[in-house]
């Protein structure tokens, strides 16, 4: 068995609001697991910009089955704010500058 015999398509549908986009071509994972991932990937990414807070990515079979309704992960708020938050004082940016502050607190 060659490794094109093992791959399957998933489809990922985009809604938002009233709009959506139906994934007509799809793509190749190794297994549900894995578009699952992918899936959520998407809606992370595109879940990052205000205008689409309310994505929902749906993830289908090749057979068209729904396997999973998947929105934007709650930590993509909390990187943001952690994001913004680097640049302020008293915030190690660095591991080193994490390993010396504590070093030199005792």
């Amino acid at each position: 068995m060659g490794w094109g015999d093992i791959v399957q398509v998933y489809f990922f549908d985009l809604y938002w609001g009233d709009e959506r986009f139906v994934d007509e071509d799809g793509i190749s994972h190794f297994d549900e697991g894995s578009a699952l991932y992918y899936g959520q990937r998407i809606a992370d990414k595109i879940g990052r910009d205000a205008d689409y807070g309310s994505l929902k990515v749906h993830v289908r079979s090749g057979n068209g089955e729904l396997l999973a309704v998947i929105a934007p992960s709650d930590g993509r708020g909390r990187e943001q704010d952690a994001l913004i938050g680097r640049h302020r004082v008293g915030v190690l940016r660095r591991p080193v500058e994490a390993v010396i502050a504590l070093s030199t607190a005792w």
